[in-house]
């Protein structure tokens, strides 16, 4: 999963060669900074926190940085920040400047050379703006990864890890011998927020019911403290208001799709909630639109002439002792006015 405002400013980092500096605060508690140090602006750092670093780092983060982040693992650390990717300056093509005294000949060629180097550190800015992106999705999800990849090549270990990832919300890796189970405690707040995620914890229970092959998906939509699970889990009712749900995988739900499923797993949490926003949306539109159908009715549904203005008729009085006078019966303005003489 890529931010692509990360990604922006990880690319303008790479490409200056002065001091530079930003901060990322994301809802989860995670935070990014970017630096260009000022006794070293060629170098560029990536710096990332979250909740449960140094529990994800002892289950599988370490072994994810070595695996996929070795070049950038240059030993740098920042205060606050438990993982530091760097970008070594020497792999970064520089402009040269043209010395003095150098000809015309000898001139054009250095421009045309700093031009090069100009598109090629645009392309390498973009290449690692590219991977480092995606450090957190990657990074939050590596306990999982473990799991999958220990279940892929038949490894029997049996182990237990809970990762408080978000403020109120955990996930639980529970590896045994033939199978990996994963444990999300779901806690929104809104109570709109609730239901959509129960119906849709509900409907992913189902699934099992379509295909036989299907990962087996268990259900708890209301956590209980007399549950053997939720001993085992430690986990706090009050802070899982929308239940529990598990996912157990085989080697066989992995064979080919590894990084998918380590994906899902991974960006759960960000699935269920993209979709409750996408329900709110759909209902909100159709809402509008379905007033908008109601406002043309109630326009049409009107009298005709309700708008109109009353006509007003004049009579005029003929009276030989008395100069003719106006009788209005109406104060409205005239319309199609009509005159009659009364003798």
């Amino acid at each position: 999963m890529e931010n692509e405002c990360l990604k922006l400013q990880i690319c303008d980092a790479i490409q200056r060669n002065s001091y530079y500096m930003h901060d990322f605060y994301d809802f989860d508690g995670s935070a990014f900074k970017i630096i260009n140090e000022k006794d070293a602006p060629h170098k560029t750092m990536l710096c990332f926190t979250c909740r449960g670093a140094q529990t994800i780092l002892d289950n599988g983060g370490q072994q994810l940085l070595e695996d996929k982040y070795a070049e950038f693992c240059l030993g740098d650390t920042h205060e606050g920040f438990e993982v530091v990717l760097t970008l070594d300056p020497a792999t970064k093509p520089q402009k040269v400047k043209a010395p003095s005294g150098a000809s015309d000949e000898e001139k054009a060629k250095i421009k045309e050379d700093n031009a090069q180097a100009k598109i090629k550190l645009a392309e390498l800015a973009d290449e690692v703006a590219g991977r480092w992106c995606r450090l957190k999705s990657e990074f939050m999800g590596a306990p999982i990864r473990k799991a999958l990849v220990s279940l892929q090549e038949d490894s029997k270990d049996s182990y237990f890890v809970e990762v408080p990832y978000r403020k109120d919300e955990k996930y639980w890796v529970k590896k045994q011998e033939t199978s990996a189970l994963f444990y999300y405690n779901l806690n929104f707040t809104d109570p709109t927020d609730i239901a959509l995620t129960r119906m849709m914890c509900n409907e992913l229970k189902d699934t099992k019911k379509i295909s036989t092959q299907s990962i087996t998906v268990n259900y708890q939509s209301k956590v209980s403290l007399a549950g053997d699970l939720v001993a085992e889990l430690g986990l706090d009712p009050e802070k899982s208001k929308c239940g529990l749900i598990s996912f157990t995988l085989k080697k066989e739900h992995i064979k080919k799709n590894l990084e998918t499923a380590c994906y899902f797993l991974t960006t759960f949490r960000q699935y269920v909630e993209f979709h409750i926003r996408m329900v709110k949306l759909l209902l909100h539109s159709r809402m509008r639109k379905r007033i908008s159908k109601f406002e043309i009715v109630f326009a049409k549904s009107l009298r005709e002439g309700l708008h109109k203005k009353i006509e007003t008729k004049t009579f005029m009085r003929d009276n030989r002792s008395r100069k003719p006078e106006e009788e209005k019966i109406s104060t409205s303005s005239r319309m199609n006015e009509e005159e009659y003489t009364i003798g």
